[in-house]
């Protein structure tokens, strides 16, 4: 076969009756196809198997196991699943034709059909295959180039935060006199030094989190845990933020304890990126509130700025993964756009669900919804 040849489709004829057998092979032949003929559905699995069939031409009306049966042998093998499958049958009946487009069939001709309209359904069906056929090794392959782009990223990560590590453990080093007094000019150039590397590796650990949780290679810890009690510790740790910038930083749990079943760890990072961010964007003198409470069914925490808000043609980009939007941090706090997607991620993974509510100019409210896990009385 020369290069530009292709290899005839298979076509597989399942039918009891020989002279419909005859009409459709001569059809199918003078057209291209090779054809593979069986007049029972035990006889037509057994071919199946031993070759591979472009597109099966199936009558419902079978001796021993029935048309609907054979298709729902067909579809159970993933094997088998995307050959497709025309039924061609006398049936009258409207329930054994939706039945049999319910177990697979991808379309129906009532006998007596024309040679044209059969050849034309034949055609449209094998270039829908092969445009699905082609979409599925296009994801694959993307899948796969996705992976390789996480475990790239995961290892230039690992090697990068060592040398950044040490650039700030020797800054350090420097800015506490260890190897002898700096002057003003020269511990504020190591200083410019220590916070840029930091700033790097908060890049670097961002990084490493994302691969991490786009691999599914984190593993939740679930427990139960009050969020009242994680919310009021990231609260807590960062009070001294807010007080850098004379906010008016207020936690309230209106519900008192409020269970869920979570990585309280995770959920403690979402938390912490939320009021982050709500700090960053607060100006000198603002307000940011904290709150917990409990619905009928969920736990919320809800963080509340009084910042600049958020554009509406903004907002579909906010939990995406460097994405950020215009809105400029008060204090030139610098971020890279993940927190959020880290966030959603996380949120993801526990079931629940993060949203926010925000207008241009009015400030941003940040909601993140859990499952409760009530805790169950003693005996």
């Amino acid at each position: 076969m020369s290069e530009k040849e292709v290899a005839p489709t298979t076509a597989l004829v399942i039918d009891d009756d020989p002279e419909m057998i005859l009409i459709l092979r001569h059809s199918l032949t003078t057209h291209g196809f090779e054809v593979l003929t069986a007049q029972s559905a035990e006889e037509a699995l057994s071919a199946v198997a031993e070759a591979p069939i472009g597109v099966i031409i199936l009558d419902l009306m079978l001796p021993g196991m029935s048309g609907i049966d054979f298709l729902k042998r067909l579809k159970s093998n993933p094997a088998w699943r995307s050959i497709p499958v025309i039924i061609a049958t006398a049936k009258e009946s409207a329930e054994d034709v939706e039945l049999a487009l319910a177990e697979g069939a991808h379309d129906y001709l009532k006998k007596p059909f024309s040679n044209i309209e059969f050849l034309a359904r034949i055609g449209a069906m094998l270039r829908e295959k092969k445009l699905r056929d082609k979409l599925e090794n296009s994801n694959t392959e993307l899948l796969r180039l996705c992976q390789m782009k996480d475990e790239f990223l995961s290892m230039v990560s690992h090697d990068i935060r060592t040398p950044l590590n040490s650039i700030v453990g020797f800054a350090d080093f420097l800015l506490e006199a260890k190897m002898g007094d700096l002057n003003e000019k020269q511990a504020r150039m190591v200083d410019v030094i220590k916070k840029s590397a930091k700033a790097q590796l908060s890049l670097v650990e961002n990084l490493l989190e994302v691969a991490r949780l786009n691999s599914g290679r984190v593993v939740l810890r679930l427990r139960q845990a009050d969020l009242a009690g994680i919310a009021q510790e990231c609260y807590d740790g960062t009070r001294p933020s807010a007080q850098k910038k004379n906010i008016e930083f207020v936690f309230s749990a209106r519900d008192g304890m409020v269970p869920v079943m979570v990585d309280d760890q995770r959920i403690c990072q979402v938390a912490n990126n939320l009021i982050s961010n709500a700090l960053k964007f607060t100006p000198r003198g603002g307000r940011v509130e904290v709150n917990v409470f409990r619905e009928p069914t969920s736990g919320v925490l809800c963080i509340r700025d009084s910042g600049p808000g958020i554009p509406e043609e903004e907002m579909v980009k906010l939990f995406n993964r460097f994405e950020q939007t215009r809105i400029k941090a008060t204090a030139g706090e610098s971020g890279f756009g993940l927190g959020l997607a880290i966030v959603k991620n996380i949120v993801d993974m526990h079931n629940g669900q993060v949203w926010v509510k925000s207008r241009s100019g009015e400030g941003s409210e940040f909601f993140v919804q859990l499952p409760l896990k009530e805790i169950a009385s003693p005996d």
